[in-house]
């Protein structure tokens, strides 16, 4: 009886080395201050996309305009949602709040229609990818966590397409 709870309190003391051994190599990777900055520039900059497509999906009668705000609507909650998720397991926080310069850009937006709403809306939307992809490559090359830079990883190839289309739709309709 004696040996049994020896080995069974061996077993038992084993098996929480072995646990808090493999809980310390996950958490080697720390949250460094461009992980956490890449977090709060690609949530502002997830939040900002949204609410102008919204925007641009309830002013602009232009199909194309439409077309891409609804894209951008569904690609850019997707990557929000997945970067909550992300900030709740590694416990950095996440919020859907929209910076001064993205919200006095929505301002100056909902006093305007037509071809100027249009052309302005997608002459931003391409400086807008622009900076997210330098800021998503920036994480890639430079970020310390995993699961950040895979984040980065992941969508980087979307703001690429993103940026293509609104170039395009730019071209088409001659906006430049």
């Amino acid at each position: 009886m004696k040996s049994h709870a020896t080995t069974l309190m061996l077993a038992i003391t084993v098996s929480f080395f072995l646990f808090s051994c493999s809980k310390k190599t996950n958490n080697n990777e720390t949250i460094t201050t461009q992980d956490r900055t890449f977090m709060a520039q690609a949530s502002a900059g997830n939040s900002a996309e949204i609410q102008t497509a919204q925007l641009a999906d309830s002013i602009s009668d232009t199909a194309a305009i439409q077309s891409f705000a609804q894209m951008i609507i569904t690609d850019h909650t997707n990557a929000q949602n997945d970067l909550k998720a992300l900030g709740n397991n590694i416990m950095v926080p996440v919020t859907d709040s929209v910076d001064g310069m993205h919200q006095s850009f929505m301002d100056s937006l909902k006093m305007m229609s037509g071809r100027p709403f249009d052309s302005l809306y997608i002459t931003r939307q391409i400086a807008d990818h622009q900076n997210a992809i330098a800021i998503f490559e920036q994480e890639i090359n430079s970020g310390n966590r995993t699961e950040v830079v895979s984040y980065a990883n992941k969508y980087l190839p979307t703001l690429k397409m993103h940026l293509q289309k609104a170039d395009s739709i730019s071209q088409a309709m001659h906006y430049q």
